[in-house]
């Protein structure tokens, strides 16, 4: 039987789109404690049910995989510029495409109007009437108020009027990096992208017996199996090794192995190969809030689509791409255990006392090893553990050699030795742990 907490989240997805809820109505209509209901209110807006909006109170609301979407909308820009919506609040839901800076003419701007999107402007009150009456959502810098007359044409076309302290520049480069970050987390894939549903699933019953594992492995050709009860919920995962010393006729409720390790639905999928090679796992049930089984995930499945994945021109944004760039590879020994990269401690990396930072150096090693191991072994490796030695100092404009040594290079794992040099300076020591991703 379901929990008063889930019970109340069921109802909550049930109501209509901007259908009013609170704490008391809540607990007047399922016969809860406010507390439960409050609780029950707080998971939902976590997960994207309800929202709280200015004046109005919590509501209902479409949940949206923001993920999905390619681009921003103007309620995700009054949270980024915490700017003061003066009008059209009914359109705050609308994409934004692209913005304009309106520093043209007023007899200019109608070239540059288009459907889905944001004008930033400054008190010029016929400008922002006409963005207005071409359906482009306004938002006025320096933190000046619109007048009425133009606050109830947003209101009847319900368009967005909006204002913000930010001069044009701050308001531009707030957005434009908002956009960056929505285009960069559209790359990182999630387990529902690539797990295998529920339809497509070979399982057991709990109430099954060794015989039947039997029978649907000659079928399958599998040799791991998610184990249910009679409500789909998960109870354990079975193997061949698990029945190896029971008969034909017994459970497999007493041979598998109770409470597995399972994957969620918004979980990435780098976190879930990690989990995988360090527990050694072949195979991951996917399952909802309520354990109840959706699919599978196999390590193959993992490792085929972090292998072909290619993310765009966005993720060249991200920090440790950036960081990677400066790498250059400068030697790579015959037998391949040795290499030798370069990189310059430019302003853009130093500490606030005007050294290398610390933590991006120890970035810059992590990058070095897993570019040694990929081109000396063509292997794909997550960082285990990292010993690092911070021996002196390293001055900003320093040219930095990175010399990688293996110590041991194993089928599951290795270990790689790090010195970093200044001319003839040892500056930093490291050894570093890592583990193989192409392992089957």
């Amino acid at each position: 039987m379901a929990t008063k907490h889930e019970q109340i989240i069921e109802y909550i997805e049930k109501l209509p789109i901007n259908h009013k809820i609170s704490v008391r109505s809540i607990a007047r209509n399922l016969s809860v404690s406010e507390g439960t209901a409050y609780r029950a209110i707080k998971e939902a807006e976590n997960r994207q049910l309800v929202a709280t909006k200015e004046r109005v109170g919590t509501v209902r609301i479409e949940a949206r995989d923001l993920r999905r979407m390619k681009h921003l909308t103007i309620e995700e820009i009054v949270k980024v510029t915490d700017c003061q919506v003066h009008g059209g609040e009914q359109g705050l839901n609308r994409e934004v495409k692209r913005f304009i800076i309106g520093a043209m003419q007023e007899t200019d701007m109608q070239t540059y109007m288009s459907p889905h999107s944001l004008i930033i402007v400054g008190n010029r009150d016929e400008a922002q009437r006409i963005a207005l009456k071409h359906d482009v959502a306004v938002l006025i810098t320096g933190g000046f108020a619109p007048d009425q007359s133009t606050i109830a044409l947003a209101n009847t076309k319900g368009i967005p009027l909006m204002s913000v302290n930010f001069d044009t520049y701050a308001t531009a480069t707030l957005i434009n990096k908002a956009m960056i970050e929505r285009s960069m987390q559209k790359d990182i894939l999630l387990v529902e992208d690539i797990f295998i549903p529920i339809e497509s699933t070979y399982y057991l019953q709990e109430s099954d017996v060794k015989q039947d594992y039997r029978e649907l492995n000659q079928n399958t050709g599998h040799t791991r199996y998610p184990v249910v009860n009679s409500d789909l919920k998960l109870v354990g995962v079975v193997t061949a090794k698990d029945l190896f010393d029971y008969d034909g006729q017994d459970l497999l409720s007493a041979a598998m192995t109770p409470h597995p390790i399972v994957a969620k639905l918004t979980m990435s999928v780098a976190s879930v190969t990690h989990m995988m090679i360090w527990d050694g796992l072949e195979l991951l049930p996917v399952v909802d809030d309520h354990n109840q089984l959706l699919g599978i995930l196999t390590r193959q499945d993992v490792l085929r689509t972090l292998q072909y994945t290619r993310q765009d021109d966005q993720s060249d944004n991200r920090i440790e791409n950036l960081l990677a760039q400066k790498l250059k590879l400068i030697t790579l020994s015959k037998d391949r255990r040795q290499a030798r990269y370069r990189f310059i401690s430019d302003v853009t990396l130093t500490d606030r006392v005007g050294g290398l930072s610390t933590g991006l150096l120890t970035v810059f090693i992590q990058l070095a090893v897993q570019l040694f191991v990929k081109e000396s072994q063509n292997q794909t490796v997550v960082i285990d553990s990292i010993s690092t030695y911070f021996l002196k100092l390293i001055p900003l404009q320093s040219t930095l050699d990175v010399n990688l040594s293996f110590l041991e290079i194993g089928r599951r794992h290795v270990k790689v030795e790090i010195s970093i040099y200044h001319g003839q300076n040892l500056m930093t020591k490291a050894l570093v742990t890592a583990s193989n991703l192409n392992v089957q």
